[in-house]
């Protein structure tokens, strides 16, 4: 470097120099509401530090426990039947053996015995009023579960919302359920219980080997039906407007879906009732147009029950609408009633469509539904309420007729937890058909 641009070279660091330290100074002098650059600078990365280390924490923590699962650590709950005065009866495994089947389930070599039953038989809706109990040599052909319940076990029983109490395993027994065979157990209750056991008016019950964890805290909640609820004029107007609303919304869904699948072998052939007629595809459109039109006659029940922690009432309706004096549509719908609503403000309405479960109407136009289905509005029913964990969430055993053929009237007793968007169903469900003994014969 020339001797003569030295001067430049240190005059020029020196204004840089300058430059920084008057930078720096600058910085630091700023009076942010959070504080200088550097103190933000500092602030946020111990903010993101944090989140990360929650984020981790929360993905590591399990999840805290639901109605759901504390009804699912308890083990899968069996739809249980009241048999007499003192025991009651339930499957834990369905649909074993075919009834006419050579099997040690069923052939004379098995040597079962019929079990007396009572003069009046109970809960004919489960059909567990023939029952077998099988001779000692066909054990080692049972379920596990069968055979891992020994005599004199003891299960928890629900009887109603705020009644649990012990059954006592008497023996296993054998049920005939429609065409095929179901594997349970008589259990008796005991004697310091048999009031419990007779009190309520319900003939259908949950059990369940181990006792379900309750919350932590319990709620105390009146879980029920609410026997003396009365619709008012305005909210019967108001929820059938819902009805007719909802019906129509479920309709647009169910007839896209039937013009999607137009082009199938089976679309055209399904055969369902309007009037006398088995009408086919086009049968079907033309009818849900009058529909959509509003030319339904539209009928309906309610059924008010208390099932969650708000105590507000919720509403269980079966609707069916008609066109020719034939069901053309079914639906069960979940309304909240709110009795402290203005029932005269359209903003504030004292009713809310919560759910709703149109499977009926669509199993009447695949074809599998038979055909006095909609004869009378039992297609769904509610046989009893529980609240097994304590959570003020109620428990629900539904009774349904299912989507299985024109012919066949199948059902099912099954238990669901309650929510607001819709009924979940827990495992283990009831399921038998109405099919005659004859019927279950090859020709």
């Amino acid at each position: 470097m020339r001797r003569k641009n030295r001067k430049w070279v240190a005059i020029a660091v020196v204004v840089y120099l300058f430059v920084m330290w008057s930078a720096y100074r600058w910085a630091i002098s700023q009076r942010i509401p959070e504080g200088n650059i550097f103190v933000r600078i500092e602030r946020e990365a111990i903010r993101r530090n944090a989140e990360e280390r929650a984020r981790a924490a929360q993905e590591q923590a399990p999840p805290p426990p639901s109605g759901e699962t504390r009804l699912s650590a308890a083990g899968p709950a069996f739809v249980a039947a009241r048999y007499d005065a003192t025991h009651v009866v339930f499957m834990v495994a369905t649909d074993t053996e075919s009834r006419f089947s050579n099997s040690p389930l069923s052939r004379p070599s098995g040597s079962p015995t019929r079990i007396s039953a009572p003069p009046t038989p109970a809960a004919p809706l489960a059909g567990l009023d023939e029952l077998w109990e099988p001779d000692s040599h066909s054990l080692h052909f049972f379920p596990e579960i069968v055979q891992k319940t020994l005599p004199g076990e003891r299960w928890n029983l629900n009887v109603s919302a705020n009644i649990t109490i012990p059954v006592v395993i008497d023996r296993v027994v054998i049920a005939p359920i429609g065409c095929s065979l179901a594997l349970g157990f008589l259990a008796s209750v005991p004697p310091e219980h048999e009031a419990e056991f007779t009190a309520p008016s319900s003939e259908y019950f949950v059990v369940r080997r181990a006792a379900v964890e309750p919350a932590n805290p319990p709620l105390v909640a009146h879980i029920g039906e609410l026997p003396e609820w009365k619709t008012s004029p305005a909210i019967a107007k108001q929820i059938e407007e819902l009805l007719n609303a909802r019906m129509k919304e479920e309709l647009a869904k169910i007839d896209a879906r039937l013009l999607a699948n137009a082009a199938s072998p089976g679309a055209t052939s399904a055969a369902v009732p309007v009037g006398d007629a088995r009408p086919r595809l086009k049968e079907w459109l033309h009818a849900d147009q009058g529909l959509a039109r509003g030319e339904g006659v539209l009928d309906y029940d309610i059924r008010a029950f208390r099932l969650t922690p708000d105590g507000v009432p919720r509403l269980f309706v079966r609707a069916r609408w008609k066109l020719a004096d034939a069901t053309v549509f079914l639906m069960t719908v979940w309304f909240k009633a709110d009795l402290f609503k203005s029932a005269g403000s359209p903003a504030n309405p004292p009713t809310e469509l919560l759910s709703a479960d149109p499977s009926w109407a669509r199993a009447l136009r695949d074809g599998q539904a038979p055909v006095s289905l909609g004869d009378r509005l039992d297609f769904q029913t509610i046989l009893n309420e529980f609240d097994a964990d304590r959570d003020g969430w109620a428990e629900l055993l539904v009774h349904s007729y299912e989507a299985q053929s024109s012919q066949i009237a199948s059902t099912a007793i099954a238990p669901y937890l309650y929510t607001d968007k819709g009924l979940v169903p827990l495992k283990s469900p009831l399921r038998r058909d109405a099919q005659s003994p004859e019927s279950c014969l090859d020709p």
